[in-house]
């Protein structure tokens, strides 16, 4: 019976987060009711799915749940990144919950009492279930380890008989969600035409002869770009343009450093350990206690002692040295003479780290909170930081999302601030980021949508240029009398190039050329021999002539291209949950999991709170 020990050892710590879980989610769902303390107006929603409102009690459950969960597989409580993390898996608890839920009852879709019998011990054996049952010697199934547990289960104690139950509860989410894929995925039906577009573009090759003139060949100076032109543009271009929602912002840092004063104390006291460690008799302990290096401890070296050590005496002790912001300092404890030949020596290291007193932190902030409160408007923020020799730091498109802000990290009170309290023009208050102080301005923001004209105004106007030198280089071709694309060539001057290419019809570019798939595609609709007029590609005009072209015979099976078109449509997979209360990753088609995600117009406002 080892190995039923070893299963409900492993058991253990997972299945008694089951049974939090379930208990969590019963008890939640009543103390966020309508007539409960945690609902109504008091209680913010943190978003909606389906056109369910989530309050912030409910994803604050879902979060306890699964943090609960983690401290039970781990051992210890989650640090600030795995919270985030954690977060995020509650966010896709619920987008399962509300979402994915609803799409499974509308479809008839559930699992019933004896497909979770046959889920746990059938013909159709549950992937987790394979995984926690797995030999602990060889990790290969067998479904005696199953059998064997659960026949124990009948001397157990009512709390593991319930955990039990919890686990198989959760295995039931997974195979919904693989009923619901199948769907999909088993219906794909491509085509035998599908199939054979698929294998003619990955065979069929053509070669031409091309006449290319570059935009870059045509100076800016001689095409003038008015605001009311890169206007029309972006209006009509919106598609290309869409932005998600981000703000703009500039800030100055007041770094907590120690001061003279802190330098000072510390190098005092440095002298003092230097003095002790000098008459030490236990070295060891010495350093343990007093040292700042929590791995400080003796050190042995055959030879290559530190430099402050070589040629000195037992007992000596080395002068304090700073090395990556720390004093250091080494005492030669002892020498053993193992072989007449390998010396060892017992080395101990302080290091006294540098220290930021209250007082200069007061100061700092000080200083940064007069800032702040001179700083009225965007335009005193950057006249007080010129005055005051600042260095004012630019940080663009920052996402609701976002937890760090240029080369700070932790910046969400920043982020928090410009996407709940800020207005374009506002100044902050000061808001400590690690060991700085930091006040910002906000520069601009971007509504989720079309971009604002001056966010992409370079992108714009180079579009708007070069459509204006496309029509300046037709007009002059069509002008020429010339029957080949090299005579074309000299006929139009600088900036006109020739080549030869050969291309496949699935290529999207053209070699001497660059991005050019409307030439593609139209070089396989010529005849042999036949030459385009001038057309605008993405960098350049181009005159095309065909060569010869291969177009590939038909042949009887089709399934191989039939296969990659359904693997296409499909995508690559979509981790719908990663989170505690599956104990198993769930994935689905990623073009299937944005379709659920958009029918269900998600609205997700966390970035208001955390």
């Amino acid at each position: 019976m080892a190995l039923i020990g070893i299963l409900r050892n492993k058991m253990g710590k997972i299945v008694v987060g089951a049974i939090m879980v379930t208990m969590v989610a019963f008890i939640g769902t009543d103390l966020i009711g309508n007539s409960s303390i945690l609902g109504g107006g008091d209680n913010p929603d943190i978003g909606e799915i389906a056109g369910e409102n989530i309050s912030n009690a409910q994803f604050q459950n879902k979060v306890d749940e699964l943090s609960y969960n983690f401290a039970i597989n781990t051992g210890r409580n989650p640090l600030q990144e795995e919270t985030d993390q954690i977060r995020n898996q509650a966010w896709n608890a619920l987008i399962l919950e509300k979402a994915y839920e609803k799409q499974f009852e509308e479809l008839g879709i559930a699992v019933t009492n004896a497909e979770l019998v046959d889920m746990v011990q059938g013909s159709n054996i549950s992937p987790q279930i394979m995984q926690f049952f797995g030999d602990p010697q060889t990790g290969q199934f067998s479904k005696e380890n199953v059998t064997a547990f659960l026949g124990s289960l009948k001397q157990a104690p009512p709390q593991q008989r319930n955990s039990w139950i919890a686990f198989e509860q959760s295995l039931i989410p997974s195979r919904k969600l693989e009923k619901y894929s199948n769907l999909f995925t088993k219906t794909n039906y491509v085509t035998k035409y599908e199939a054979k577009d698929e294998y003619v573009s990955q065979n069929a090759n053509a070669t031409i002869d091309y006449m290319y003139v570059p935009f870059l060949s045509v100076s800016d100076s001689s095409v003038s770009v008015t605001d009311s032109e890169l206007k029309a543009y972006l209006a009509s271009h919106k598609s290309e343009f869409q932005r998600e929602e981000t703000r703009n912002m500039e800030y100055v840092i007041f770094d907590i450093t120690p001061s003279s004063a802190d330098s000072a104390i510390v190098a005092d006291e440095v002298a003092e350990f230097k003095l002790s460690l000098e008459t030490a008799t236990n070295d060891s302990s010495y350093v343990s206690i007093n040292s700042d290096d929590p791995y400080s401890f003796i050190t042995y070296y055959e030879d290559n002692l530190p430099a402050s050590l070589q040629g000195q005496e037992i007992g000596f002790v080395s002068e304090p040295e700073i090395v990556n912001g720390s004093y250091e300092f080494y005492k030669l404890s002892r020498k053993d003479e193992i072989t007449p030949d390998s010396v060892l020596y017992r080395v101990a290291k302080m290091k006294k780290e540098f220290f930021v007193s209250d007082e200069t932190i007061n100061e700092v902030y000080r200083q940064a909170d007069l800032f702040a409160a001179s700083s009225g408007n965007l335009e005193e923020f950057r006249r007080l930081a010129e005055e005051q020799g600042l260095n004012v730091r630019e940080a663009n498109r920052i996402g609701k999302n976002a937890q760090r802000v240029g080369p700070m990290v932790e910046a969400r009170s920043l982020v928090l601030w410009l996407y709940n309290d800020a207005k374009t023009g506002a100044v902050s208050e000061v808001k400590e980021v690690g060991d700085r102080y930091v006040v910002a301005a906000m520069t601009a923001e971007q509504e989720e949508g079309v971009a604002n004209l001056n966010e992409v105004r370079n992108q714009v106007e180079r579009k708007v240029r070069n459509e204006k030198k496309a029509q300046t280089i037709i007009s002059k071709l069509n002008g020429l009398d010339a029957s080949d694309v090299e005579s074309l060539a000299i006929a139009y001057g600088d900036g006109a190039k020739t080549g030869t290419a050969d291309f496949q019809l699935f290529s999207n570019s053209i070699t001497g050329v660059g991005y050019a798939p409307e030439a593609i595609g139209l070089s396989f609709a010529l005849d042999e021999e036949e030459i385009t007029k001038g057309f605008g590609l993405q960098d350049g005009v181009i005159v095309v002539k065909l060569i010869a072209k291969d177009i590939p015979a038909d042949v009887d099976d089709y399934s191989t291209f039939a296969l990659q078109v359904s693997r296409q449509r499909l995508g690559q997979n979509a981790m719908v949950a990663d989170f505690p209360l599956s104990y198993f990753r769930l994935f689905v088609p990623r073009k299937i999991d944005d379709a659920v995600k958009e029918f269900a117009d998600i609205e997700d406002m966390r970035y208001k709170f955390f």
